[in-house]
């Protein structure tokens, strides 16, 4: 029963972004869609984590695999020089900051091999409820973070690295993609 009413609110949750999508062509709608892909497997992995989904390492470990395949070289490759502009949501300052959007890839990279590593093994620490609140930074400092109570220093795992994999697409996001 959750199973189905999660997937019909992620249904609802994704159509105008769809809709949005689907104008889209080439190199553009690919990342688009790849993008999408990333952030249905990293929901599913917070719900597995979270309980909401039986705990299926295996599962764990392939969505792992599939984002690290798509990071990287993988990911940069999609972003060439002129493919800004609607309805692309990447803001300019991606090609403006190469370095740093490459920086990003790479801990995608690393981070998501990291997960399909620590998959199998015995982990602790919590997530946030939700994969786009997991940030990095400043806000690690805070309670709930990287010192705080349950924060970073009480992880381990797959929840470390899941954490990670989350926070580097979110970091990315906030630098590099227009609000939605």
């Amino acid at each position: 029963m959750k199973v189905r009413v999660m997937i019909a609110l992620f249904s609802v949750a994704l159509a105008p972004l769809a809709a949005a999508h689907e104008s889209a062509t080439g190199v553009v709608k690919q990342r688009m869609e790849q993008m999408e892909r990333f952030e249905e497997l990293i929901e599913r992995v917070f719900a597995m984590m979270h309980g909401e989904l039986s705990y299926d390492a295996r599962s764990v470990q392939s969505a792992a695999q599939e984002i690290r395949a798509g990071a990287g070289r993988h990911m940069t490759d999609l972003f060439p020089r002129g493919s800004d502009g609607p309805p692309s949501e990447a803001k300019a300052g991606i090609w403006q900051d190469f370095e740093t959007f490459e920086h990003y890839a790479w801990m995608l990279e690393r981070w998501s091999g990291e997960l399909a590593v620590q998959a199998g093994r015995s982990s602790q620490g919590r997530l946030p409820k939700d994969w786009e609140q997991a940030e990095m930074g400043p806000g690690m400092m805070r309670e709930g973070g990287l010192m705080g109570r349950g924060g970073m220093m009480n992880q381990s795992g797959a929840v470390f690295a899941a954490w990670h994999v989350a926070a580097t697409c979110n970091a990315c996001h906030a630098d590099f993609r227009e609000e939605e």
